[in-house]
């Protein structure tokens, strides 16, 4: 919609100031004065940022608060409630919700997130909804945590045919079975849109600080047993190569990376993912390193299972087959699956709530 024309909808602002976004409801306490502007958290509190009727659509969420440090990145849950569900459809730590699952607040922005200055939470992605919309962050730190700034900014609207739920599903963090994918995304049935994911992996020293990034992306659309879209490596599903450093793009980039970990996410925004009927999406925990290092940490006692050897740009399979490590050449670049802990956030629409 271009912005020079009118639409009919009505703009809401709900914060500790107008906690209803009703008209004229705002601005009241300490006489006009800023009067009411943040509340603290209490340890096991769900602390209610808005609780609306519709139709409409939030389109704005930000807040701060006053510890952002690791533990409360991880101990503090973004709920989101449509149409009077018991169980929430966004469900997830703010700092993988906001894409800082690993390393802390960072100053960054892309399409959907952003933290201008490292200090706030900030999301832009529209979530729509019919009979009620509500949103809560719950503290399951155990400790209180102070100066709760925040700002949900909605139109209230009516929403059009084919109208869809936002979804945000967390799961981990968690070390996967040797040998079986990280489980990403699991809708079993239901029409939608996978609209991206954030991964944060933590490797496990055990390998020595080889590399964790190997694995494919792989989407399953409508129950299929084999997937019909995969990708090439970790690093490639971000539009990066040969590793993997700090960026931010609009739709993909890397928040944080070292030794102990990292995050990074990516958005379909301008290559939609719909989905008629269920969709899977999948990561596989395979790392690399040259022979020598993959034999020593075999040999060491690690968990891995060799998959193939690159040499000079030809992959040779070793997975499933008897094979001695004398038949890899020395300048033989292995690939293994191993063990790792994932956290990881998906973001989707579904036609229904769920």
């Amino acid at each position: 919609m271009e912005l020079f024309c009118y639409e009919d909808h009505r703009p809401i602002w709900i914060s500790f100031e107008n906690p209803t976004g009703e008209p004229g409801g705002g601005g009241k306490e300490n006489f006009g004065a800023k009067g009411h502007p943040f509340e603290f958290v209490a340890p096991g509190e769900e602390k209610v940022l808005c609780d609306v009727e519709g139709p409409g659509v939030i389109r704005r969420i930000w807040f701060t608060l006053e510890d952002r440090s690791p533990e409360m990145l991880k101990g503090i849950y973004l709920n989101g409630y449509w149409d009077g569900e018991e169980e929430p459809s966004v469900c997830a730590p703010i700092g993988d919700f906001f894409c800082m699952g690993y390393g802390g607040m960072k100053t960054f922005e892309n399409e959907f997130f952003a933290s201008p200055e490292g200090r706030s939470f900030l999301c832009q992605i529209p979530m729509p909804f019919f009979k009620r919309g509500k949103l809560t962050l719950k503290n399951c730190s155990g400790k209180e945590n102070g100066h709760l700034f925040y700002d949900v900014d909605m139109t209230k609207q009516e929403l059009p045919e084919g109208t869809m739920y936002f979804h945000a599903d967390h799961h981990g963090p968690a070390k996967n079975p040797l040998g079986k994918d990280v489980t990403v995304l699991e809708v079993p049935e239901g029409k939608g849109r996978f609209l991206g994911m954030n991964v944060s992996v933590f490797p496990d020293m055990q390998y020595k600080g080889s590399w964790w990034g190997e694995g494919e992306v792989k989407i399953y659309l409508n129950g299929e047993e084999t997937p019909s879209l995969v990708g090439t490596g970790t690093e490639d599903y971000i539009s990066t190569a040969w590793g993997q450093g700090v960026f931010f793009n609009r739709l993909q980039g890397c928040a944080a990376v070292d030794s102990a970990g990292a995050s990074f996410y990516r958005f379909h925004q301008k290559d939609p993912l719909f989905f008629q009927n269920g969709c899977k999406v999948e990561l596989q925990a395979i790392g690399g390193a040259p022979k020598a290092l993959a034999r020593e940490i075999q040999e060491q006692g690690a968990s891995m299972l060799p998959l193939a050897y690159d040499l000079g740009g030809r992959m040779t399979h070793l997975y499933r087959r008897d094979w001695k490590w004398e038949e890899v050449p020395e300048e033989g670049f292995i690939t293994f699956y191993r063990q790792d802990s994932f956290s990881t956030v998906a973001y989707y629409y579904l036609r229904r709530s769920c």
